[in-house]
């Protein structure tokens, strides 16, 4: 990374169709952009793009001006927004952990351990649900994993006891995982 490198958010939703990623993909390296990190996913009958972009202050203008030369060419919505490096916004004081919840599935389950971790001042950095089926029974089945950090002075520990009393609450397993390895 140069020092003069800058960073951006594009988002985009559209009608999903074959070959929107290297649509935009390549809109993006035609800039002169690169892509960092990226989250995308069909939902319904719409695609989701979600990407983290870098380049120099010139190139992200670029992208962010002709964005609507993007929307033209793909029947995206597109939007895009300045923002901070990865290492620049992440607080070092953290633990990595994976709160992963399953159930049978019912309403509400996103929001009570969103707002549980939240309670907790734990941030989430990424997180993703799915609906299925169970395979013998054909119950509707709930699964959601979140990526978090926990902040040195709340504690893995802490979190444990917050998403124990929302599996009692919500009848959920909930499984809490730091990302550290623990030397031996």
């Amino acid at each position: 990374m140069t020092t003069t490198e800058s960073f951006l958010v594009l988002s985009a939703l559209g009608p999903d169709r074959p070959g929107l990623v290297a649509e935009v993909t390549g809109y993006l390296t035609e800039r002169g952009a690169n892509v960092e990190d990226s989250r995308m996913a069909v939902l319904g009958g719409e695609f989701g793009i979600l990407v983290l972009v870098s380049g120099s202050p010139e190139q992200l203008a670029a992208v962010a001006r002709d964005a609507a030369e993007l929307t033209e060419k793909t029947g995206l919505a597109v939007l895009t927004r300045p923002t901070k490096s990865p290492e620049e916004h992440r607080r070092a004081a953290t633990i990595p952990c994976v709160v992963t919840a399953e159930a049978l599935d019912h309403e509400g389950i996103v929001r009570a351990v969103s707002r549980a971790l939240h309670g907790v001042g734990v941030n989430i950095v990424s997180l993703e649900t799915t609906a299925y089926e169970a395979p013998v029974t054909g119950s509707p089945l709930f699964r959601m994993e979140a990526r978090v950090d926990v902040p040195q002075a709340t504690g893995v520990a802490r979190v444990r006891k917050a998403m124990d009393d929302v599996a009692v609450a919500e009848n959920l397993d909930i499984e809490v995982r730091s990302l550290i390895a623990r030397g031996g």
